[in-house]
């Protein structure tokens, strides 16, 4: 297909379009699915042309294929490592899915992540992907220690470990949108297989306050969701963390807040609640391939392990 800068020049767009587009988009597949609005944002031109370049690359990028061929492109799998949650998910999560894990506060949320961002550096023979995480903080709860202690559990050096996870705190929402924008770098060059955010509501609450700001903040959370869906087309597993709202229904105790923009996009989404002592339980809320169910699990000192393990 030949490069971008390459494809749109041969389609007579002037070559400043063309250095701006091909340096903001590495492949034709991943112009085709950017909305024009979005577009003209980063490149700096106008909507109506940005329109006409997504047109153009989605009539070169687009192909059919019989939906036999999709069950013959096998995904890598990122483990949890432990063996209720990977045999919960079908093995683990895979590449290229926007995952939503939600719990009440304290619950186990950010260890998850940790771990995540440890075991993505394991070779992909034992559940990684042999690369680096992308972790976006918006709470200050990035731990390098709980990280050194998950590698050392892992036979990672810890050092190592830090090194390869690329940590940004952002307090606001548009710094956040920024960051998640500068992971697609990462991504593309093989440096990233996984972006956390933790937690993706958190700049919001603070930014976003009181009904009328409501449709604002739903259609800002689109955007940043969009984006987040654009870098897991990359490639990458991406995991955003969440906190609840409180009772949904006499049957149903609490629910992710973000109401249904949020609602609607990851897969799976996950819940975490307590057990007993170190204790927790994940369950599948919603998921495209997954049946309902869960899984009990223990957080200790060496991360996310099975019940028993090292007890």
């Amino acid at each position: 297909m030949g490069s971008v800068k390459e494809f749109l020049l041969s389609r007579g767009l002037p070559e400043w379009v063309a250095s701006r587009v091909s340096e903001a988009f590495g492949s034709l597949e991943e112009l085709a699915k950017t909305p024009p609005e979005v577009l003209a944002e980063k490149c700096g031109i106008d909507r109506d042309l940005a329109a006409e370049i997504t047109r153009l690359a989605a009539k070169e990028a687009i192909e059919f294929m019989p939906a036999l061929e999709l069950t013959k492109r096998a995904k890598r799998l990122l483990k949890f490592r432990v063996r209720s949650l990977d045999n919960l998910l079908g093995g683990g999560l895979p590449e290229g899915s926007l995952v939503m894990i939600y719990g009440e506060p304290g619950v186990g949320k950010t260890q998850t992540a940790l771990q995540l961002s440890v075991n993505v550096q394991l070779p992909e023979r034992e559940g990684g992907f042999d690369s680096g995480a992308v972790y976006l903080d918006t709470e200050g709860g990035f731990s390098a220690v709980r990280v050194a202690a998950m590698a050392r559990a892992k036979g990672i050096d810890p050092d190592l470990a830090l090194r390869r996870i690329m940590v940004a705190r952002v307090r606001t929402v548009e710094a956040l949108y920024v960051a998640i924008e500068k992971s697609a770098e990462l991504v593309r060059s093989g440096e990233a297989g996984l972006v956390v955010v933790d937690s993706l509501l958190a700049p919001f609450r603070a930014e976003y306050r009181g009904l009328n700001m409501l449709p604002a903040r739903q259609q800002t959370m689109a955007r940043m969701l969009g984006e987040l869906s654009r870098l897991s087309d990359l490639g990458a597993v991406c995991v955003i963390t969440n906190h609840v709202i409180g009772k949904m229904s006499p049957l149903r105790r609490y629910g992710p807040a973000g109401g249904y923009t949020l609602g609607h996009a990851p897969d799976p989404i996950l819940k975490i609640r307590r057990s007993v002592g170190n204790r927790r339980i994940m369950s599948i809320e919603d998921s495209s391939c997954l049946p309902p169910g869960e899984a009990l699990f223990a957080i200790l000192p060496e991360g996310l392990a099975d019940v028993g393990e090292f007890e």
